[in-house]
């Protein structure tokens, strides 16, 4: 059996590395993102980290589970064939593998987010 350990990301004071959104996603605007995986379980199908973007509008499509939470900003996000919400600081949401959407950032969005994947991710 292996020795389990509390996996631990130090708060971060610098900027995050680029996360560029597909080109031919972006809608309006020009979108900049920034993320990184800080902290994975031992199989790698458990990951968390943190994702900002600037304003712009574009389409995303979530290609595993992946669960937020609103640090600073907003965005609004209207799923394929549903209504729009509004996620602000402090919220907290689940996004289903393979849901399409697209997103609206006014100004800035900073997230906390865990995603699970069938495979591991391999960063």
């Amino acid at each position: 059996m292996s020795e389990l350990k509390i996996a631990v990301a130090a708060r971060g004071s610098g900027d995050l590395p680029e996360m560029p959104i597909e080109p031919s996603w972006i809608l309006e605007g020009l979108p900049i993102s920034h993320g990184a995986v800080l902290v994975q379980s031992a199989d790698k199908k458990v990951s968390s980290g943190l994702w900002e973007c600037s304003a712009g509008r574009f389409r995303w499509t979530f290609g595993w589970d992946e669960f937020v939470h609103v640090l600073e900003g907003e965005a609004t996000i209207k799923p394929e064939g549903g209504p729009a919400i509004t996620l602000r600081a402090g919220d907290t949401a689940h996004f289903p593998l393979g849901l399409q959407t697209e997103w609206l950032v006014p100004r800035h969005i900073r997230k906390a987010f865990t995603v699970r994947t069938a495979e591991p991710l391999v960063l």
